[in-house]
């Protein structure tokens, strides 16, 4: 006896399986399921599909802005595209350079917690456009 779709929305599907699921490790038949994305049709698994795209095509961008920023940096300007300043500070995130006009200074606040205490903590960072999401990051609390 092989093995049957498992999917279904009342009764499980008995059509012979193309994949299993990547997510939730179940298999599925051509109708329930993508094969080229190895996920079944179900919103949980759609949804976390969905979610590590999302991150996935963030990093790949990330990724040749910050290659696209060595590049420029090299000959002395703004790692920002199109920028015919010259560089003038990093970015605290990605350390790479660029001209007054796209990097900005955050304040952030943390606390560290030690074994006698918690103390609470202010700082500063120089972020590019690219790098700003990640201010939250700094926010977070340290253990010592």
């Amino acid at each position: 006896m092989g093995l049957h779709c498992e999917k279904g929305f009342v009764l499980t599907c008995k059509k012979p399986i193309v994949e299993q699921c990547a997510y939730c490790s179940q298999h599925f038949c051509i109708k329930h399921g993508h094969i080229d994305k190895a996920t079944c049709k179900s919103r949980r698994c759609m949804t976390k599909y969905r979610r590590e795209k999302r991150l996935f095509d963030r990093q790949t961008w990330e990724d040749e802005r910050y290659q696209l920023g060595v590049e420029r940096n090299a000959v002395s300007l703004c790692a920002y595209p199109e920028c015919a300043n010259e560089v003038y500070v990093a970015c605290g995130h990605c350390e790479t350079f660029y001209c007054p006009n796209h990097v900005a200074r955050y304040n952030y606040n943390y606390r560290t917690h030690t074994r006698r205490a918690i103390t609470r903590v202010k700082g500063d960072v120089t972020l590019c456009d690219v790098c700003q999401p990640y201010l939250r990051e700094y926010n977070q609390d340290r253990y010592e």
